[in-house]
């Protein structure tokens, strides 16, 4: 039985995007900064997103993409990379507009689920105390101008419960714990898509920020991006 969900977890893996290296999920191999690209960008990626609805190839809106805004030029991506990062871009954002009217009116209990790495310090000059049982970075507010804190305040002063997360594995052990009608998760496009594909199979609505910086440690999202979305 371990062996065959092992299997149906590395056919969900390729179909996101994600390689298995040792049970570990790991998203793209090339890290990526987005912060230069301008909000037309992005703007576009949404208008984008609509025509994806309607069966139009991802990969060729993506192209359209990069072509306009000089994303090679601007990222220093190779064209292959660009391709992959916003294809996934064009699909996450075209399921959020799918899921949209039906996450604005759920009713229940809601989530946001965040990356560790974009916290200010991934030291200990980072005051979150990790609890192992969940698991989740209890968040202290200890630097005001952190990306987590300043998440964690929003989302809270929402009503959300907040997770912020080591690694993606342990998503549906805390979906599973508590019913949750509506989830927001913030990670690598890659590892949204997988986010989504969970969520479809537990029945929760859900709405995603992509990150626009990957990597191990100091990475980002916009923070007003997700203050939409909540």
């Amino acid at each position: 039985m371990k062996k065959i969900e092992g299997l149906k977890e590395d056919v969900v893996a390729r179909k996101a995007g994600l390689k298995n290296q040792g049970g570990v999920l790991v998203p793209y191999r090339f890290t990526f900064d987005l912060r230069n690209l301008p909000r037309g960008f992005f703007e576009e990626v949404t208008r984008l997103a609509y025509n994806a609805r309607f069966h139009q190839r991802v990969g060729r809106l993506a192209r359209h993409l990069i072509k306009k805004f000089r994303v090679e030029e601007v990222t220093g991506l190779n064209l292959l990379e660009a391709i992959s990062l916003f294809e996934d871009f064009i699909e996450i954002q075209a399921a959020n507009i799918l899921n949209r009217e039906r996450f604005k009116e759920a009713s229940g209990r809601r989530a946001l689920l965040l990356p560790h790495c974009s916290r200010k310090y991934m030291d200990n000059r980072c005051k979150a105390v990790f609890d192992p049982s969940i698991p989740t970075y209890r968040c202290m507010h200890c630097s005001p101008d952190c990306l987590i804190s300043q998440a964690v305040r929003l989302a809270e002063e929402k009503g959300y419960d907040v997770y912020v997360l080591p690694g993606g594995s342990c998503i549906p052990k805390i979906l599973s714990s508590r019913k949750y009608v509506a989830v927001v998760g913030v990670a690598c496009g890659a590892e949204l898509k997988l986010g989504y594909d969970i969520l479809r199979r537990m029945g929760i609505l859900g709405q995603a920020v992509p990150l626009l910086k990957n990597g191990c440690a100091g990475t980002w999202f916009d923070l007003e991006e997700l203050k939409r979305v909540l």
